[in-house]
Parts: structure tokens; C-alpha cells; sequence
């Protein structure tokens, strides 16, 4: 069947015309014919090939999936794991580095994404230590302007482990003053990567924390993160006796 595509191929593309008038009759087929959509569905089965963590031996059924609407549209959020149990095997989750950014490029499934599972992989990286992830994730979070993505709008967990509790209600406090860093800098969450940094910069209202946070209490045992990270300083972390440094928020 190969002489088949080919001829198909040789027919689709106009090879049996002159140059001249290939080109007209390719924009007009264009137009007719789009190639190419919003959904970035070629992009999406290209990339659902690539992932590995779990691995989708059927592309195209997991293309299909992202346009499936239901049960509802924005995908379930399910609780990760304690954080001593991701210390534990930190490899299981960084492992998984390389499908996030996969399937954050891919305008279906960022559409359904939400900001509760965006914050449950941050609290994953973190617990894995793994500073790339952090950042990406902690990027990506800051590039979602709907008032849903506002950090006083992080749903609470309400996690039965103490530990989980303490380390989420860090997290979203050092999300939202990693946030309010980058505003102070004339940054916006609505910047485009062609912003004019001569002109003045937008007003903006400051993030906020959610308001759950205020009631989680300091840990009564110290946590340590990574063992590399055993240095106070003053952050919403190290306040619950949490230790692990920042640093990996603080990107632009």
C-alpha cells in the first residue's frame, strides 16, 4: 500500500503543476481544508506517544479522553501522599517531570486542568526536593489569570495528616508571597512574552493568602525536607518547622 500514499501524497500536494501554480492552490486548500486547530490536537497526540509515567499505548483514545466532557469537565483532584512517604521515594515523582511538562503543552488538558491540581504536584515536587519541577509548576500557576487561579482561592485540603496540612498551608503562603515578589518587580500574571518593561507597569492588587491557612499550626516536631536544607531562616515554612529553602519559587 505504499505506492498509495505516495500517489495520494503526490495528488494532495499539486506535484503535478507548476510551481507557479502549486502555491495559489495549496493557500486555497488551506482555507477550505484547515490543518491545524485551537485544540492543538496534533500536538496532543504527539506528546501523549512520549509519556511514559503511566504510558499510553493508545494515543488516539487518550486524545479522545481529553475531549470527553464527562463526568464534568475540569478533571477530579485526588489527595497525593503523606509527605515522610514521597521522602521517602522521591523517584517516583520526578520520574514523572518530564510527562507534566508534556501535558501542560497541551491546550486540552491545561484547559482542564485546576488550580487544586496544580497545587497538589507543586506540594509533590516539594516533597521530592526536585527544584525544576517547583519552578515549572510554580510558573505555570502564575501564568493562569482567571480570579479561580488567585492563590486566596487554593481550595482547602483539609488533610487528616499533620504534616501534609502544615506543608500545604506553607506552600500556598510561600506561593502567594513568591507571587506578590514578582508584582512588586512590575511583573503581571497577565504579561504577554512581548511586554514593553519601559512602560509603566499595571496596578495591581496583591495576592493574598487563603484564608484556611491562618488556623494550621507549627509542626511540634521538626520536618526536614531534604537533608541539604537544614538552615532557619524566616519563610511561612520554617515558621511550622518546616525546613526547606524557597529559592526554587523565585524565578522569572
Amino acid at each position: 500500500m505504499g505506492w498509495l500514499h505516495e500517489l495520494l501524497v503526490y495528488l494532495w500536494n499539486f506535484r503535478y503543476l507548476p510551481i507557479k501554480y502549486r502555491w495559489p492552490l495549496i493557500k486555497l486548500r488551506r482555507r477550505l481544508v484547515p490543518t491545524s486547530t485551537g485544540l492543538g490536537l496534533r500536538c496532543a497526540l504527539r506528546h501523549a506517544r512520549s509519556l511514559q509515567h503511566p504510558p499510553q499505548p493508545h494515543p488516539y483514545l487518550f486524545v479522545l479522553r481529553l475531549l470527553w466532557p464527562f463526568p464534568s469537565w475540569h478533571f477530579p483532584a485526588s489527595m497525593p501522599p503523606p509527605p515522610r512517604r514521597i521522602m521517602a521515594d522521591p523517584g517516583s515523582i520526578t520520574c514523572q517531570g518530564r510527562d507534566w511538562m508534556y501535558l501542560r503543552s497541551m491546550p486540552l488538558w491545561e484547559a482542564r486542568d485546576t488550580p487544586e491540581r496544580c497545587f497538589y504536584r507543586l506540594y509533590q515536587a516539594f516533597c521530592a526536593a526536585d527544584g525544576h519541577m517547583i519552578s515549572y509548576e510554580t510558573e505555570y500557576f502564575w501564568r493562569k489569570t482567571s480570579p479561580r487561579w488567585a492563590t486566596a482561592n487554593i481550595p482547602d485540603p483539609r488533610c487528616e495528616d499533620s504534616e501534609q496540612y502544615a506543608v500545604m498551608a506553607s506552600l500556598a503562603e510561600v506561593l502567594t508571597d513568591s507571587f506578590t515578589w514578582r508584582l512588586n518587580l512590575g511583573l503581571r500574571r497577565n504579561d504577554t512574552p512581548c511586554t514593553n518593561r519601559d512602560k509603566e507597569p499595571l496596578p495591581f492588587e496583591p495576592e493574598v493568602y487563603p484564608p484556611w491557612t491562618a488556623s494550621v499550626p507549627a509542626l511540634s516536631d521538626k520536618l526536614l525536607i531534604h537533608e541539604d536544607e537544614d538552615i532557619y531562616f524566616d519563610s511561612p515554612l520554617h515558621r511550622r518547622n518546616i525546613y526547606m529553602a524557597t529559592g526554587h519559587f523565585y524565578t522569572v
